[in-house]
């Protein structure tokens, strides 16, 4: 388990490396974008405080032996969840911790199983955008993993809608063509596409970490107790 751990966790390591400057430069041209917004003119900026309830998406993995991974992820999800919220549940450990949950549960994306499913992520992210428009949801949450090195990583509830722009730009603004309307409404599907899937691979890249972790602590408890 350790080596197939270690494996997969150098395959998706080099993902997110790979991803995390692209990612990062995405986020720095939209927030740009984003910080001449007009807040009453764009829906995805405005939050919805007619609305009674707050959507959570909580990434957990579909399988075991990754140590403290997953309840820790179930630790903050509990704090932060109300009664009157609904979920999207990903992966089957979170599945079988909140089958008998206070909260509503949206069960159409219940096939995901890792970041592989990128069709998946896709219809998340189309199905929040939609009923974040329609008024439905107060704000989107994301709890996932954050990666800092393959020792270190802890769950966190990143505010997906809505969005934010960066400080106002002091000196010349870009230049938006063809218009600014046109950019934001063709850069927020974007956006939200490459910010989620970023969170989903870091996520993965943890519990990959988390499972070579736990698997070596195994191995050295096993040598202790054969001494």
């Amino acid at each position: 388990m350790k080596l197939v751990s270690t494996v997969k966790l150098k395959k998706w390591k080099g993902k997110m490396l790979a991803t995390k400057e692209y990612s990062k430069r995405v986020d720095e041209i939209a927030k740009m974008v984003f910080s001449s917004v007009e807040e009453s003119n764009n829906p995805f900026f405005v939050t919805n405080d007619k609305a009674d309830k707050n959507l959570y998406i909580i990434l957990s993995s579909s399988l075991g032996l990754c140590g403290a991974y997953n309840n820790n992820i179930f630790r903050l999800a509990d704090a932060k969840i109300k009664e009157n919220d609904e979920a999207i549940i990903l992966g089957n450990k979170a599945i079988s911790h909140y089958k008998n949950g206070t909260f509503k549960q949206i069960e159409d994306f219940k096939e995901y199983s890792s970041v592989r499913d990128e069709a998946i992520i896709k219809s998340i992210v189309n199905f929040i955008s939609k009923e974040y428009t329609n008024g439905t949801y107060k704000e989107v949450h994301l709890i996932y993993t954050a990666y800092k090195n393959s020792l270190v990583f802890h769950p966190c509830d990143y505010v997906v809608l809505p969005l934010k722009g960066s400080e106002p730009i002091k000196g010349y603004p870009p230049l938006m063509e063809p218009s600014k309307e046109a950019l934001i409404n063709s850069l927020v599907p974007f956006y939200l596409k490459n910010s989620v899937y970023a969170k989903f691979l870091e996520s993965e890249v943890c519990e990959q970490a988390a499972r070579s972790n736990a698997m070596e602590n195994a191995t050295k408890n096993a040598e202790e107790l054969l001494e």
